[in-house]
């Protein structure tokens, strides 16, 4: 084999390994949502989400209180927020294109009006369910295997 024969073979399998391994970087894409929830946390690092609509495990549309909760979805799957009264911090990992919210989210523990604390851990409590996540624009939805069901837009420009 000529010494440049070798080095066309050697390039050709330098790209396909590198693609092979490129591959592996991204998730097959979930039939329900039409997109993938690991490609999708991945391109929301530093990003700030407003509560906009909330359909509880239920079923039942809930209203948003003021202060509407807030969600910040930083960097490897670390989160962050307002939840009504209290501020909360996490991290969301992805398995097998579902969202895994961990044992426990960090909270405050301010006191408010039983009306937003009742709020507040309704919320926090629907939020762990959900298990997969989509963006179409400025709207990021969070959605569980039936409810619930959050939806934010974007509050950064």
């Amino acid at each position: 084999m000529s010494p440049t024969t070798a080095s066309r073979l050697l390039a050709v399998l330098f790209v396909f390994g590198g693609l092979i391994a490129l591959s592996g970087c991204f998730s097959s894409t979930s039939p329900a949502s039409g997109q993938s929830s690991i490609r999708t946390l991945t391109t929301l690092g530093n990003t700030n989400w407003v509560l906009s609509s909330w359909t509880s495990a239920d079923g039942k549309k809930q209203p948003i209180l003021s202060p509407a909760p807030t969600l910040t979805i930083g960097y490897q799957g670390r989160i962050s927020g307002q939840s009504g009264v209290n501020n909360y911090v996490g991290n969301v990992r992805v398995y097998d294109d579902r969202l895994n919210w961990g044992e426990h989210l960090g909270v405050t523990r301010m006191a408010g009006s039983p009306e937003l604390m009742a709020s507040e851990n309704r919320y926090l409590s629907d939020l762990k369910l959900t298990q997969s996540v989509t963006v179409r624009g400025n709207l990021l939805v969070f959605m569980g295997k039936k409810s619930p069901r959050l939806e934010y837009v974007r509050a950064d420009p």
